[in-house]
């Protein structure tokens, strides 16, 4: 039987998502904020809308302490190139929900946004593989307030670092990999009794039948949506090469010189550029 990929977020949520196994949430957490939490209720994954005008929001899985404390975490598998706004859209939905006119400000909690992605954000690229924001005075770096905190990990930039098994966060990370080694696994199931537990679970569901269906299914969506995104950043390609032809034709350079600084030949750039 093959091990599904953890990372699926079709996959994620069931594993993390669920009520009865909100331990894997705590457990997961705490490895991710270096915090104790020890009680959490996982809610709905739907943000409430004020009017039908107001764009949905759909949270991968959505989650509060006893003390009021939310979170919403995320796996992103694809580069849409709006991860940030994404991300700002998503906590501020989260922080204001539930919030009624005429209440204290005071009573507004800390929601915090964990974003999982198996890409690296061009924001991020002189970032660590697990980034921390808040918001800071920029030139004393005084913290303004503690109501806003936003986790980035990049899976890429982990998989480029040795790991360390005594740090909780690398072992639910390998725990993740879609390519995790036996040998590798084995360790990580040795030394933690919560992600052997989420291994266990993994394995049933991967066993089960219409969660294997729900996974195909989420699996080809993906796959179609990279083709998507690969041919339109093709296209972009292809269009700033056009125009920079253009831009010498026009400045008098010939088709057989333009040619010299492009990947295509004199009768490719004719064709593309409709030229007889």
């Amino acid at each position: 039987m093959k091990r599904l990929n953890p990372l699926n977020d079709f996959l994620f949520k069931k594993l993390f998502g669920e009520e009865k196994d909100n331990d894997l949430l705590i457990g997961f957490l705490n490895a991710i904020l270096y915090s104790d939490i020890v009680n959490i209720s996982i809610e709905s994954e739907q943000l409430e809308r004020e009017s039908k005008e107001d764009k949905l929001g759909i949270l991968d899985i959505k989650a509060k302490t006893k003390t009021g404390e939310k979170f919403n975490i995320e796996v992103q598998l694809l580069n849409q190139n709006n991860m940030v706004p994404r991300t700002l859209f998503y906590w501020s939905k989260l922080f204001v929900e539930g919030f009624e006119s005429g209440s204290h400000y005071e009573s507004l909690k800390k929601t915090i946004t964990i974003n999982i992605l198996d890409f690296k954000l061009d924001e991020l690229h002189d970032e660590y593989f697990h980034s921390t924001y808040k918001l800071f005075e920029k030139k004393t770096l005084n913290l303004l307030t503690d109501l806003l905190e936003v986790h980035f990990i990049e899976i890429p930039k982990f998989q480029e670092i040795p790991y360390d098994l005594y740090n909780p966060l690398h072992r639910w990370l390998l725990f993740l990999k879609d390519d995790v080694s036996e040998e590798e696994l084995k360790e990580v199931l040795s030394m933690d009794v919560i992600v052997n537990k989420a291994e266990q679970k993994l394995l049933k569901l991967s066993a089960d039948p219409e969660t294997r269906r729900e996974y195909e299914a989420r699996e080809k969506a993906l796959s179609d949506e990279r083709s998507r995104l690969k041919d339109a950043e093709d296209n972009g390609i292809l269009n700033g090469i056009l125009k920079v032809v253009q831009s010498l034709l026009n400045n008098g350079m010939t088709i057989a010189e333009a040619s010299k600084h492009t990947p295509y030949s004199e009768d490719e750039l004719k064709r593309l550029l409709k030229i007889n």
